[in-house]
């Protein structure tokens, strides 16, 4: 993306302000960040913004959609619990997972973002692959919560498989 060279401010309605800190607090970024992310979006939409920094994907693997199941285990300390997910968003560099609401996991951002490892088996494979992740982003969606996480120091052999099916 270009150089963010420009300040610009602006008024506005209070609420409006506060919604703002609100979305950006749930998201995990600025006030500042989620103007920009809002602007672009609109801006790319409706035809204002084109070229190859705005218009393409600029993440490092491609995204697929899917549904498929999956358990979160979370460590805290010499304990590990399991939660029931599904994951909606996959790729060679992480996952978007989502969460009923009515279930007992618990992700919290004080401080360093937690790791957790998840465990899922592809359509048609008779594999179960396994990843450590470190979340990177929590939404709360009212129904289910949102994380989205990257891999950290996935094996080899289970991206292999991965990157297949991905195709």
């Amino acid at each position: 993306m270009a150089v963010k060279d420009i300040v610009y401010t602006m008024r506005m309605n209070r609420r409006v302000r506060d919604a703002l800190k609100e979305a950006a607090e749930r998201d995990r970024r600025s006030v500042a960040s989620l103007l920009d992310k809002i602007v672009t979006e609109y801006l790319v939409r409706e035809g204002f913004l084109k070229g190859p920094d705005f218009s393409a994907d600029r993440r490092r693997f491609a995204r697929k959609k899917v549904t498929i199941p999956m358990k979160t285990y979370l460590r805290e300390g010499d304990t590990t619990t399991a939660f029931p997910g599904v994951v909606i968003d996959l790729s060679k560099g992480g996952a978007l997972l989502t969460f009923h609401k009515g279930t007992e996991v618990r992700f919290t951002f004080e401080g360093e973002a937690p790791n957790f490892t998840i465990c899922f088996e592809l359509p048609k494979a008779s594999k179960e692959l396994c990843f450590d992740c470190v979340a990177r982003h929590m939404r709360d969606l009212g129904q289910e919560i949102q994380v989205g996480a990257n891999f950290a120091g996935p094996k080899e052999k289970d991206l292999e498989v991965l990157s297949r099916y991905l195709m």
